[in-house]
C-alpha cells in the first residue's frame, strides 16, 4: 500500500508519524475504544439517580469490580468516564466544526474582498479577541442559559475569530498565485474561485488549528460545566465530574482525580497529534529539509 505512494506522499507520511504523534494517536485511539466497549459492557447505569443506587456514597474505593471506586451518590465512575468520552468528544468536534465553518467563510470573504468588507470584518474579530477567551465563553453561556449546548454555542463564539484571522491571512497569500490571476481572466465567479481554487489550497493551516483546538474546546467546555454553566447531573462530562469530586478530595481522591487525568490525556493526545501535522503540512519545512538534504549531500560528495 504504502509502495503505490508518491515519494512526496511518503515524506510527508515520515514525518508525520514521529514518535510523539504516534504516543498522541495511541493514547486517543485507547481512549475512543474504551468509549466504545465499555458503554456497551458495563452493566451499570451511567444516569443512575440517588434513588436507582443501593450502595453508600463513596463506600468503594478503587478496587474490583469498580476499578476506578464509585461517586457521590454510589455510581460506578469508571462507567461514567468512559461513557462520557463519546459526549465530550462530540461536543468538542461539533464545536470546533462549527467555529470553524463560519470563521473560515469569513477569513475567505474578508482577505478576497478586502476594502470595506475586510475592514469591517476584521473589526468585529478584533473585538471578540481583545475579550479573554473564557470570560467571553461565560459571558455568552451565561446569556443564554446553563446547558451543554449553549456552552458550545459560546465556545464556538469564542474560536470563530482564530480561524477568520488565520484564513484571511492565507487568503491574502493564496489570491496572489497565477492561478487565481488565470482564474479570474477566465470569467469564473467569486464564490467558484474561492471555494474551488483557494480554499483547497488554505486548507493545511487550518487542519492544524482545529486539531489542536480541540483540545482547547474540552479544556473550554470543562471549564464551563465545572462552574455550573455546561453540563447538568446527572449527564456523565469530565467537567462536571471533576466540579462535584473536588467537594469530596481528602476522603474519596479517586472522584476528581481520574475525570482530570482523562481530560489531561485528550488534550494531550490532541496537541501531540496537531504538532505532527504541522510538521507534515507546512510547506516551509518541507523546504527547510529539502534544503538540508541538499547540504548534506553536497559534503558527502566532497568528502569522497
Amino acid at each position: 500500500m504504502l509502495g503505490r505512494l508518491s515519494p512526496e506522499a511518503k515524506e510527508t507520511l515520515a514525518r508525520f508519524m514521529q514518535p510523539s504523534t504516534i504516543i498522541g494517536l495511541s493514547i486517543l485511539v485507547g481512549i475512543v475504544a474504551l468509549g466504545v466497549i465499555v458503554p456497551l459492557a458495563s452493566p451499570y447505569d451511567p444516569y443512575a439517580t440517588s434513588e436507582d443506587v443501593l450502595r453508600p456514597p463513596l463506600s468503594e474505593g478503587p478496587a474490583w469490580p469498580y476499578i476506578l471506586g464509585t461517586d457521590s451518590l454510589g455510581r460506578d465512575l469508571f462507567t461514567r468516564i468512559f461513557y462520557a468520552v463519546s459526549i465530550d468528544l462530540a461536543v468538542a468536534l461539533v464545536t470546533v466544526g462549527l467555529a470553524v465553518s463560519i470563521g473560515m467563510v469569513i477569513g475567505l470573504v474578508s482577505g478576497y474582498f478586502g476594502g470595506i468588507l475586510d475592514s469591517v470584518l476584521m473589526r468585529i474579530m478584533d473585538v471578540l479577541i481583545s475579550i479573554p477567551g473564557f470570560m467571553l465563553a461565560i459571558a455568552v453561556a451565561a446569556a443564554l442559559g446553563a446547558s451543554l449546548f449553549n456552552a458550545m454555542l459560546a465556545v464556538a463564539v469564542v474560536t470563530i475569530p482564530i480561524y477568520a484571522r488565520l484564513m484571511r491571512g492565507v487568503t491574502l497569500s493564496v489570491k496572489e498565485q497565477l492561478y487565481v490571476t488565470a482564474a479570474k481572466e477566465a470569467g469564473l465567479s467569486s464564490f467558484r474561485i474561492l471555494f474551488r481554487h483557494i480554499l483547497p489550497n488554505a486548507m493545511a493551516p487550518l487542519i492544524v488549528q482545529s486539531t489542536i483546538e480541540l483540545g482547547n474546546a474540552i479544556i473550554y467546555i470543562a471549564s464551563l460545566s465545572f462552574i455550573g454553566l455546561g453540563a447538568q447531573e446527572p449527564q456523565p462530562e469530565w467537567g462536571l465530574m471533576l466540579s462535584t469530586g473536588r467537594k469530596y478530595l481528602r476522603e474519596a481522591w479517586w472522584y476528581p482525580t481520574f475525570p482530570g487525568l482523562m481530560i489531561f490525556l485528550v488534550v494531550l493526545a490532541f496537541n501531540l497529534i496537531g504538532d505532527g501535522l504541522r510538521d507534515a503540512l507546512d510547506p516551509r519545512l518541507r523546504g527547510t529539509l529539502k534544503i538540508r538534504r541538499s547540504i548534506v549531500w553536497q559534503l558527502l560528495k566532497s568528502e569522497t
